[in-house]
């Protein structure tokens, strides 16, 4: 057993293969209906729950400006406007590329706030989809009975 990006992995060192814990068990083995599939889009309304609404989160950065800055496409997230002003700063003072270490530090900063925000509307996906599941078996019991 060894950590590694933040998961525990369980490895068979004879074979070789590992097995990441985590959503994959709960995905496949323990929870399979109540677990989100990743990489889809929010099953439930995203103002359930929020009387008055939600901010909703917009890109700052224009595809024209993140085109500009030759960004790659896996760059192009709600922190691409802090890794334009990251990568200017270091091409302005480029040997001396500590300079930056403010820019860098609110590029850094932003992708774990953005990181945070997706974890928490992961487990809001998955919270609202296991109450979905004990209310509808809780109306089968009462239609049993």
């Amino acid at each position: 057993m060894h950590q590694e990006n933040g998961t525990m992995t369980f490895c068979r060192r004879s074979r070789g293969s590992c097995a990441r814990m985590g959503n994959y068990v709960s995905l496949y083995l323990t929870n399979p209906k109540g677990t989100p599939l990743p990489l889809t889009e929010p099953s439930f309304d995203p103002n359930l729950g929020f009387p008055q609404g939600r901010k909703e989160r917009v890109m700052i950065a224009t595809e024209e400006e993140m085109e500009a800055a030759k960004l790659p496409l896996e760059a192009r997230d709600y922190c691409a406007h802090k890794l334009i002003q990251y990568r200017a700063c270091r091409s302005d003072v480029w040997p001396w590329a500590y300079k930056c270490a403010h820019e860098k530090h609110e590029y850094l900063n932003c992708e774990y706030d953005d990181y945070i925000l997706r974890l928490k509307e992961y487990e809001r996906e998955k919270r609202l989809l296991q109450r979905k599941l004990r209310i509808e078996k809780k109306q089968a019991q009462e239609l049993q009975a």
